[in-house]
């Protein structure tokens, strides 16, 4: 079925919502991200199936792909978060990614979940739905292939494991299984120091009241 009629079917409208690069970039990611993993191939294209990417964890990866350049119009600040409404956490978030993440929400292309747990804190998590996998079909080849490089070791080719560490020592890891040349420690928690300018700015009170 060709995708406007898939579209249709699905969402009642016949009105097709073109993404941006960034935007396919970023879909694409979560659905890489909500498959099932065997043996280095994802193996579910069932959307009852998939797995939930938690939101922090999403930010984490989406601030790796910055950091190697993926996104044209995304960036990222630092920015206060509070992790289970316990601990107080710095983290570089990107608030174009969030901004996008909502537009595709808002278009029923993904799908959010929002979970209270033990501790009495919430877990927020996005996974595709059956709009948004009938969107991944028209994907540009050069997206996915970009997104899945970068999840894989560039010297043996093993997929990369990801961890993250919210406790005492918070950190987050991409590990290669195999050998520790992709291995990274993600500056993710990490504020950086921004360089700028300033100058005074004296209002002319003076000037205002003569109007």
């Amino acid at each position: 079925m060709p995708f406007e009629d898939k579209y249709s079917e699905l969402s009642g409208t016949e009105s097709v919502k073109s993404l941006t690069k960034d935007q396919e970039f970023l879909l694409y990611t979560i659905d890489y991200l909500t498959k099932w993993m065997v043996s280095n191939e994802h193996v579910s294209s069932n959307i009852g199936n998939r797995v939930w990417i938690k939101e922090l964890p999403l930010w984490a990866i989406i601030y790796y792909q910055i950091t190697h350049g993926s996104y044209e119009t995304f960036d990222y600040a630092p920015t206060s978060i509070q992790f289970f409404g316990r601990s107080s956490f710095t983290i570089n978030l990107s608030y174009e990614a969030v901004d996008d993440i909502e537009d595709l929400r808002e278009s029923d292309i993904l799908e959010k979940i929002r979970l209270s747990t033990s501790q009495h804190g919430f877990v927020t998590a996005y996974r595709i739905t059956e709009i948004g996998n009938a969107y991944l079909k028209n994907i540009p080849q050069d997206v996915i292939n970009e997104v899945s490089k970068l999840f894989f070791c560039e010297c043996c080719q093993k997929q990369l494991h990801f961890y993250m560490n919210m406790g005492d020592n918070p950190s987050v890891l991409l590990d290669c299984p195999d050998c520790d040349v992709s291995d990274v420690y993600l500056d993710f928690l990490k504020s950086e120091d921004v360089s700028y300018k300033s100058k005074p700015y004296f209002l002319k009170i003076c000037d205002l009241l003569k109007r």
